[in-house]
């Protein structure tokens, strides 16, 4: 492992388990147990090393969040099944961690623009599910909507489920809205297919 690897690893380790918000780079330099010099060095900046650091968070530690997406886009089960399993693995309990720093640093973007870079990605979660929705037929405007909803209705999900903690009650309410998502997004497949 370089040192540019070693001090991404541990300042990524540092974010998940404190946060980003209060993260200044003498912190992380003190986490990593370097200096802020030796940071800007292998980094450029404090943005860039955060970017990298949550990206390397994601990959790393909750690498089941980007194979679920992907599984998504290119599954070939049913879309109420496919769609499902990617609930399952967005709230499943070991990712309750990734889900608090991706919502802190969801939260930075709408207070400070220069944050909006180290979403990445993980922003755009709506792009899987409406490449899905195309393959079942919907025409393209309508699978971009239903999937931004999608991913709205699980992202208020997920913060309910950061709050309280009761699993039972989100997972309940998701299985009907999905119930609802997937009868609404079939019924725009079909009437595209008889027109």
């Amino acid at each position: 492992m370089s040192e540019r690897e070693r001090l991404l690893h541990l300042v990524a380790a540092h974010l998940l388990a404190h946060g980003v918000t209060s993260s200044t780079l003498r912190g992380l330099a003190r986490a990593a147990g370097s200096n802020n010099r030796m940071l800007l060095y292998y980094f450029g900046s404090r943005e860039q090393l955060v970017r990298e650091a949550l990206q390397a968070v994601a990959r790393d530690h909750f690498p089941g969040f980007e194979n679920a997406w992907a599984g998504l886009e290119h599954g070939s089960g049913a879309l109420r099944t496919d769609l499902q399993a990617v609930w399952d693995e967005i709230a499943a309990p070991h990712n309750l961690p990734f889900l608090r720093l991706f919502f802190e640093v969801f939260g930075q973007v709408t207070r400070q623009p220069g944050y909006s870079e180290l979403m990445g990605d993980i922003a755009a979660w709506h792009r899987p599910a409406a490449a899905r929705l195309r393959r079942e037929g919907l025409p393209r405007g309508v699978a971009e909507a239903l999937a931004t909803e999608l991913v709205a209705l699980w992202r208020g999900l997920q913060m309910t489920l950061i709050l309280t903690q009761d699993l039972r009650t989100v997972e309940r309410v998701q299985r009907q809205a999905l119930d609802a998502f997937c009868a609404r997004a079939l019924d725009h497949a079909g009437a595209g297919s008889r027109t």
